[in-house]
Formats: structure tokens, C-alpha cells, sequence
């Protein structure tokens, strides 16, 4: 995963009504826009716009189905983003201070 990228999940991840919505997409396959909704104590345009992040960042799908949209995760990203900060990790020194 390139910094970009890298950088572009970081936003996405924060968040806590993000963080939320991932949760709650974790659970389950696919999940309706309105349960998406219904979950979280934010008006609908809000939780749109979180959603709109989130999709931007790779990290979720939406898949219109009739008049609805269907939501889902993408884990694959989240693993990538996982494996790009371990790179960063395995190359960190220890900082001792004292």
C-alpha cells in the first residue's frame, strides 16, 4: 500500500461513527442503508457522508439492489493497511528515553 493510500485509510479510519459502521458491516455479509441508519444516533445525511468516506477509502461496497443499497466490507483493505503499518513497525527502532 503506497503513503497515499495509506493516508487515505488512516482519515477514513478516524472517526467513531466510521469505526461504527465498519463494526457493524464486520458482523454480517451485507447490510441495508437503513439498518446502516437505524444504528447510529446521526441523521441520515451524516451517516451518508461517513459512508461516502468510507467507500472513497476502499473499505466498504455498496451494491444497489432495487430501490435500496446494500452495504458491505472490504477486508482486504484493512488487511493491506494492517500489513502497511507492520512495515512501518518492523522498521522502527526502539525509542528509549530516560
Amino acid at each position: 500500500m503506497d503513503d497515499a493510500t495509506m493516508a487515505g485509510v488512516a482519515r477514513a479510519l478516524a472517526h467513531p461513527a466510521r469505526l461504527q459502521i465498519l463494526h457493524l458491516l464486520a458482523k454480517q455479509t451485507e447490510c441495508r442503508g437503513a439498518d446502516v441508519f437505524g444504528e447510529l444516533p446521526l441523521a441520515q445525511s451524516t451517516v451518508s457522508e461517513h459512508i461516502r468516506v468510507l467507500r472513497e477509502a476502499g473499505l466498504v461496497n455498496a451494491t444497489p439492489v432495487g430501490t435500496r443499497t446494500v452495504y458491505c466490507l472490504v477486508p482486504g483493505v484493512l488487511e493491506a493497511y494492517l500489513d502497511a503499518v507492520q512495515d512501518v513497525l518492523s522498521t522502527c527502532p526502539s525509542c528509549q528515553r530516560g
